[in-house]
């Protein structure tokens, strides 16, 4: 019985201890090929390392969220989405050759002016930004779409003290909702 209870106890404690929703990943980073970050927005309004702007991510319930209670929402309050930022030495040793932000996106109007945003500071200054526009992929409205979206940093020599941030922009100022975020690094 004391056996038992102490397998009980060891299977409580460590599933306490794991955090779902924001996953990293990991695997020996002399082969590793891709660093693969998800989040389906339920734990934002925990202090979660490499996310901002918390305050956009909303329980839902008109549309319902793409999975779980949260999504992101962007509108003409919160035009930037929740944002992840990192230093790219963080990620893990070496610098990305690509970076692939994907996930799912609702929006309320017909090809919105909406795009996801890749920024590479260096020093605390905007050393480079790429836009990927999704306006012809959001045509229809009222429903949860998948989009992908790519950057390639092969034209940048990129450092590892420089940082990533990758977000969404919607300068529609109508109401765009985000969800099950995917950031694949790739080596």
């Amino acid at each position: 019985m004391k056996i038992l209870l102490l397998f009980i106890l060891t299977g409580i404690m460590l599933s306490a201890c794991s955090k779902p929703g924001i996953k990293t990943q990991t695997a020996d980073l002399d082969e590793q090929k891709e660093v693969v970050i998800t989040n389906d927005m339920e734990n934002a309004k925990g202090v979660v390392p490499g996310w901002l702007n918390e305050n956009t991510v909303i329980a839902t319930k008109e549309p319902f969220a793409h999975s779980g209670e949260y999504a992101c929402l962007t509108d003409d309050s919160n035009q930037y989405s929740y944002y992840y930022k990192e230093i790219v030495k963080n990620i893990r040793s070496g610098v990305p050759k690509m970076a692939t932000f994907s996930g799912w996106v609702y929006t309320t109007v017909p090809t919105p002016n909406f795009a996801i945003i890749c920024n590479i500071n260096d020093n605390a200054k905007l050393y480079d930004w790429k836009a990927y526009p999704l306006d012809k992929e959001l045509t229809k409205t009222g429903k949860w779409i998948a989009f992908s979206s790519a950057f390639y940093f092969d034209d940048l020599p990129l450092k590892p003290d420089m940082e990533i941030g990758i977000f969404a922009w919607n300068q529609s100022k109508k109401p765009v909702y985000i969800d099950d975020i995917k950031i694949t690094f790739s080596y």
